[in-house]
């Protein structure tokens, strides 16, 4: 079974890839948690309110690191459903809750798809100026 740390790296260098125009944290923000897992996150860097709420930047997408897992979470999908109909089965599977993939094997052509549902969530919210 491939290592988790493995797996983290590889999606954070797909986030990394995008950062160049946003806020990159390590931890979400607003974060509570009592321990740090290993993370990283993409935010918009402009404040805008959406659905009536106080301004803040959106988020975009993180991967952290958990006990038995990967997870990877896409805003996008929650927001924008109907983008993502077509996402393989072998990446649905993984899909937990609206917006969370919990990742625990990443194959060349998972993470091609998680590259490509990254770039569908961010071209929409630049699309809606989101970001």
């Amino acid at each position: 079974m491939e290592k988790l740390e493995n797996i983290f790296s590889r999606i954070k260098e797909i986030l990394e890839i995008h950062s160049k125009d946003f806020l990159k944290t390590h931890q979400t923000l607003d974060s509570q948690a009592k321990q740090q897992k290993p993370g990283y996150h993409l935010y918009g860097n402009k404040e805008i309110s959406l659905f009536g709420k106080k301004p803040k930047n959106t988020y975009i997408a993180g991967v952290i690191q958990q006990k038995n897992y990967v997870s990877f979470y896409l805003s996008a999908i929650y927001s924008h459903p109907d983008l993502f109909k077509n996402i393989s089965p072998d990446l649905k599977i993984f899909l937990k809750g609206k917006s969370c993939f919990n990742v625990s094997k990443l194959t060349p052509d998972l993470q091609e798809e998680i590259e490509e549902v990254l770039n569908i969530g961010i071209n929409k919210y630049k699309e809606l100026k989101w970001i």
